[in-house]
């Protein structure tokens, strides 16, 4: 199980994007969210978000990584 909200998922359509999200950091910032990895299942009680929610330099961060 995933403690504290440090880490959120983001639905892709067929997979998800595990993110790693830095709490100290302004939510907007690119430097807040680290890639861990994709995944093709989400765990349980953890927080999702469509990529398009997220701010554009974020998004661009993400796919990037990708």
């Amino acid at each position: 199980m995933l403690k504290h909200k440090k880490y959120l998922y983001i639905d892709l359509g067929k997979y998800f994007i595990k993110v790693r999200k830095l709490k100290n950091k302004d939510e907007n910032s690119p430097d807040a969210y680290i890639v861990i990895g994709k995944a093709m299942k989400k765990s349980r009680n953890v927080e999702i978000k469509k990529l398009d929610d997220l701010p554009i330099e974020v998004k661009d961060k993400i796919t990037k990584s990708l």
